[in-house]
């Protein structure tokens, strides 16, 4: 199944893709700064020694997780979609931005199903009341996934400034695209060995040699 716009007419006009794409960069960069907040509140709350401390900090990662996390993944996702169906690039084309949509879907499972839920265990594990004995297995587990959803979302930021394999004539200038692609002479354009010019300038056509006279006989004028 090939998704790519470059078969039909389905484009973003400049203004929209601008938009898009701003709130591609946007939503992306913000997700991974929430996952590094996350990895920090993590450390931070499994290094403590302050129970209140500890409690407050899960709690504060559960407000990141579902405010913040979640919705930027998914807006993130909505708008690469959107840029690789209305852009030349395509949604099936190419193998890195494949790569992109299963890491980011996999940051969305992860954060929906596993971190949101580590979060809820771990604040009630470090309540005053809680069991203390399951709180150190939930941080490590928890510290896993965060670090899984950090490297993912750097992989997946590295790809899209890289763009391995990608047709990277696309990124060229238009100007530079325009001349590469203009038509050439057509009396030379089948000639690559240039062997019509050389067999011009040896018979003189289509140039003047200075210095040379002309071997036809020349007419006396009549007295």
């Amino acid at each position: 199944m090939n998704a790519s716009p470059t078969t039909g007419n389905r484009r973003f006009p400049r203004s929209v893709r601008r938009a898009v794409n701003s709130g591609h960069v946007v939503f992306a960069v913000g997700l991974l700064g929430v996952e590094w907040v996350m990895l920090l509140i993590g450390i931070v709350a499994r290094s403590t020694d302050d129970p209140a401390l500890r409690h407050g900090a899960y709690q504060l990662m559960r407000i990141f997780a579902l405010a913040g996390g979640i919705p930027f993944a998914v807006l993130s996702l909505i708008t690469g979609v959107l840029l690789c169906l209305y852009t030349p690039w395509g949604l099936w084309q190419h193998l890195w931005i494949k790569v992109k949509i299963v890491l980011l879907v996999a940051v969305i499972v992860t954060g929906a199903a596993v971190v949101s839920q580590f979060a809820h265990r771990l604040i009630a594990a470090s309540a005053s009341d809680g069991n203390a004995d399951a709180l150190p297995p939930l941080q490590t587990w928890h510290l896993v996934v965060v670090i899984f959803q950090l490297v993912a979302l750097i992989v997946s930021t590295a790809l899209s400034v890289f763009k391995p394999s990608g047709d990277r004539g696309r990124g060229r200038p238009r100007a530079r695209r325009r001349a590469e692609n203009a038509p050439r002479d057509r009396s030379t354009a089948s000639d690559p060995t240039g062997e019509v010019a050389g067999a011009r300038e040896s018979v003189g056509v289509g140039r003047s040699t200075p210095g040379l006279r002309s071997s036809a006989p020349v007419r006396n004028p009549v007295a």
